[in-house]
């Protein structure tokens, strides 16, 4: 499923199955209002719209969930997860002193009011919306991100090229020794190109880019290699490897998963600061709510996209 956004995307994966919001509140906890109907019916809109557009509006009874369920009762349950997460961190953002600028402020208006006048007065009447509340969701929403930045941009989450180093590898296997050994040293002779002795000899080659840390049987070898250059041979399990080095350093490889990495690091510091507050709060909604949103039902919103308006107001910020 495509992420809601950058926020549903670093904290969904660690805190959905927490159940926030679904039953009545523990011992200690407090008890915060979540959305109303409009606001969740601004998200599940942009949902709805989406998924029809690529498998049309068949998609809401095809089975989904291990209990049977279909695939609407599946993304409305998302679709509350995501409510509740950006409601909690928006929160939590504003009782640690965090604020939307006054240019943030005025992006979120300007987002609010673009995505207000593509709505038809049908769907605003259907939405039970008003302008306030789209506002509202998007100055929420511009907030919670802002407090993932905050409360992790101190904390040392950098990533050097060299741990998140990829190297552009050929590889031969083969589960005899005799036969790897061969390849090795037909391999060496001057002039040699590696793919045609190892189909000489029987043995497929492939193509592999690994990420430093992702094979320890290979590790050691592959990032010992520069450029052109062949490896020795490596066992694992009774399979006999043969590494040729093609791209010792693959820039554009290593940047993506130095960016991956960094993004799972954040993930799991904001994870710590925030699960205390989570545990401390439990959202209600008014009484059948959630019942009254039928992603099956008629189309709403058809001309508005909550996070591609977020994106293009973002983007000026």
């Amino acid at each position: 499923m495509r992420r809601f956004g950058r926020v549903f995307l670093i904290v969904l994966g660690f805190l959905c199955l927490a159940g926030c919001g679904k039953g009545a509140g523990a011992a200690g906890q407090r008890s915060e209002k979540g959305y109303g109907f409009a606001e969740v019916m601004i998200i599940a809109g942009t949902e709805k719209n989406r998924y029809e557009a690529i498998f049309s509006d068949q998609i809401w009874a095809v089975p989904a969930g291990a209990d049977g369920s279909d695939f609407a009762s599946y993304l409305k349950d998302q679709i509350r997860q995501f409510m509740d997460e950006l409601r909690l961190i928006s929160r939590m953002a504003k009782d640690r002193g965090i604020e939307l600028s006054a240019e943030e402020r005025s992006a979120m208006a300007g987002a609010a009011q673009a995505y207000y006048e593509r709505l038809s007065e049908a769907d605003r009447e259907y939405m039970e919306l008003t302008l306030e509340d789209v506002q509202g969701l998007y100055e929420d929403y511009c907030l919670a991100e802002k407090a993932v930045e905050e409360l992790t941009g101190g904390l040392a989450l950098e990533v050097s090229d060299s741990e998140a180093q990829v190297a552009d590898l050929l590889l031969a296997q083969t589960p005899d020794r005799q036969t790897a050994d061969r390849l090795v040293a037909d391999a060496s002779q001057e002039g040699a190109d590696f793919e045609s002795c190892a189909m000489a000899l029987g043995m497929t080659v492939t193509e592999k880019k690994l990420g430093k840390g992702e094979d320890a049987a290979l590790d050691a070898a592959a990032f010992s290699l520069a450029d052109g250059q062949l490896g020795p041979v490596v066992e694992t399990d009774g399979v006999f490897t043969v590494l040729y080095c093609e791209t010792a350093y693959d820039a554009e490889a290593t940047d993506a998963r130095k960016e991956a990495i960094f993004e799972e690091r954040k993930k799991r510091a904001f994870d710590e600061i925030y699960e205390e507050y989570r545990d401390g709060v439990v959202l209600t909604y008014a009484d059948s709510l959630w019942e009254r949103v039928d992603l099956s039902a008629q189309g709403w919103a058809e001309n508005a996209d909550f996070f591609e308006i977020y994106q293009e107001s973002a983007g000026r910020l």
